[in-house]
């Protein structure tokens, strides 16, 4: 031990250490509480890096929002309103919730192959979103309904009167003749 309080460089540090104490006497964080020598405690707080998910397991979390996300256009039941709606945009936020969790993993564990898949799976997501939202908020040329009436979607007047029009042109087109 004496050998090494003799060391210029220990010595240095040693001052510095009390130096540092003196301008913040209660903080911990700055200095070692003992002095530097071989295998003597870090100076950095930093946790150390967890090992990261096994390639395996990133491709099934991957895996299993692109098995979910090509099975939606596949969906049984009508989905123009109603319950069965709701249920479908509940499982098209699930595809979007496997996307972000499945980047997640995988940017975590430097795959990026699969990083850039689970990427095109939150864009699937949102594009199925697209699809059942815009023509439900005006946004789309057809309009749709949330709710059901009658056991079948409601038809806005815009829709309606879309429908009709071709109708009364083509008839002013026969009677112009």
């Amino acid at each position: 031990m004496a050998r090494f309080a003799k060391d210029p460089a220990n010595q240095e540090a040693a001052v510095v250490d009390s130096l540092i104490r003196k301008l913040r006497p209660f903080d911990k964080s700055y200095g070692s509480e003992r002095a530097s020598t071989i295998g003597a405690r870090p100076l950095s707080r930093m946790r150390p890096i967890r090992a990261p998910m096994s390639a395996a397991a990133v491709w099934s979390c991957v895996g299993l929002g692109v098995l979910l996300g090509a099975a939606l256009p596949q969906w049984p039941y009508a989905r123009a309103c109603g319950s069965w709606l709701g249920l479908y945009m509940i499982a098209v936020g699930t595809v979007v919730v496997a996307g972000i969790w499945g980047a997640r993993v995988s940017w975590k564990s430097r795959l990026g192959f699969a990083h850039v898949i689970a990427v095109g799976t939150i864009i699937w997501g949102l594009a199925l979103t697209a699809q059942e939202v815009l023509p439900r908020i005006g946004y789309a040329k057809a309009r749709l309904a949330w709710r059901c009436y009658d056991g079948r979607a409601a038809e806005s007047s815009a829709t309606r009167l879309a429908a009709v029009k071709p109708r009364v042109d083509g008839g002013m087109v026969d009677l112009a003749r």
